[in-house]
């Protein structure tokens, strides 16, 4: 069996682990629980990508759909890979018909964005979810 694609750096699964764990926390205490599920690092199968696939750090989704239909992905990136992981999240946004949010978070410098429907803008600085009703950035405490 093949592992996960890209790094598995310690510090990396730490920050996606926080992530879960957070929005877990606010899913649950504002009464979403049965309306959202969030898993890590899930393949969603698009023909617009390599090989018909990708894996987002975060995958979060309404319960009902199948996980090829998020509503929101995730990366946590660093420093090295930024800028592409704001071009592969760019891409999943205009691509996946269902996915609403994309962020990216830079654990390295604390920075990140939002990419959204419909204007696929890069907002700087904008950690949140209009689709949770939560600030991401509670996520890295």
């Amino acid at each position: 069996m093949k592992g996960l694609s890209g790094f598995n750096l310690p510090q990396h699964q730490e920050v996606i682990s926080s992530f879960i764990y957070y929005i877990r926390l606010h899913i649950d205490n504002s009464g979403q629980e049965f309306e959202f599920s969030v898993a890590p690092e899930l393949r969603i199968k698009n023909n617009n990508f390599n090989n018909g696939s990708f894996i987002p750090d975060i995958v979060i989704k309404k319960d009902g759909n199948t996980w090829n239909q998020p509503e929101i992905i995730i990366e946590v990136s660093r420093t090295r890979g930024y800028l592409t992981d704001i071009k592969k999240v760019k891409r999943a946004v205009k691509n996946i018909r269902s996915l609403k949010e994309g962020f990216i978070f830079n654990y390295e410098t604390g920075e990140g964005c939002r990419i959204s429907k419909p204007d696929f803008d890069e907002e700087d600085g904008e950690s949140y979810s209009e689709i949770l009703d939560f600030d991401l950035n509670e996520c890295l405490r």
